[in-house]
């Protein structure tokens, strides 16, 4: 039997969290070790997490004491969250305290690492419970970001260089998706498979700042200026001018991230020729 460790966050879901963890209590197969931390709720959240931890001897919480700014909270809390795994595992699943999963989720995702090799984060649809799979498989198409997502330990370990999180930027999962695709692995949302999200995720990032994380990810110049232009949007480039100018690090080391810039020059050249032939 394959062994997964389960890691999770969460902050003030008093009024969700019960639901979320029956949802993993009653998983067909197991997770050997599900370690959640409190990113300082003010709430009684941590009450009932504490409440399944004692009832489940597996189950381990940690409260932090103050959470951090606003963006880099998660990515720290997801950081102790790993530094607290203690079992050997074959996968890691990222969870968050707002997602139901299906009672046979990880079964399902660990049958589909069987039969692909080099696949190395999975995750299911993530649905509103407002809203129908049909619109969320348009709203997500094939990437996989977010809650829900299991990682082989291999890939896992690859692109964090080690069991603890290694990441550089606030949006970890992008992050990941870039560096495992870059190293060979398939990142893949299968569509039957699915998980239920109690407050549909959004992407409010200002644009300033996502014109950072497009320095840090590898894009060129060019893509973001022509991006900002078509978007009115010229907080995005001045993101992008800035973490150049400021040297930001970026996610990976100098060989790959040629590789990755290779690759969003193509896509992007991809894009330019689609729109010229639709005009």
């Amino acid at each position: 039997m394959k062994k997964v460790v389960t890691i999770m966050a969460c902050r003030n879901e008093e009024k969700n969290i019960n639901q979320v963890l029956l949802s993993l209590e009653n998983q067909s197969i197991a997770p050997i070790q599900v370690i959640i931390v409190d990113d300082a709720s003010s709430d009684s959240t941590y009450d009932i997490i504490e409440q399944f931890s004692k009832k489940n001897k597996n189950w381990v919480t940690f409260k932090r004491i103050r959470n951090d700014e606003r963006y880099i909270s998660i990515v720290n809390t997801m950081r102790k969250a790993s530094e607290m795994i203690e079992k050997e595992f074959d996968f890691l699943m990222v969870l968050d305290g707002d997602t139901i999963l299906e009672d046979k989720y990880i079964e399902k995702i660990l049958d589909k690492f069987e039969f692909d090799s080099k696949l190395g984060i999975a995750g299911g649809i993530l649905l509103s419970i407002e809203d129908s799979k049909e619109q969320f498989k348009q709203l997500y198409d094939n990437e996989v970001f977010g809650s829900n997502r299991v990682y082989s330990k291999r890939c896992w370990n690859e692109i964090n260089e080690g069991k603890i999180l290694n990441v550089i930027t606030i949006a970890w999962d992008t992050e990941h998706s870039i560096k495992a695709k870059i190293r060979g692995y398939e990142t893949k949302r299968f569509g039957d498979i699915f998980s239920k999200s109690i407050k549909p995720p959004s992407n409010n990032q200002p644009f300033y700042l996502r014109g950072v994380l497009k320095y840090q990810f590898g894009l060129g110049f060019l893509h973001i200026f022509i991006s900002g232009i078509f978007h009115l949007k010229p907080h995005f480039i001045l993101g992008y001018i800035m973490a150049w100018l400021n040297r930001k690090p970026k996610i990976d080391n100098q060989e790959n991230m040629l590789k990755i810039n290779n690759l969003y020059n193509q896509i992007f050249l991809n894009k330019i020729k689609k729109i010229l032939r639709l005009n």
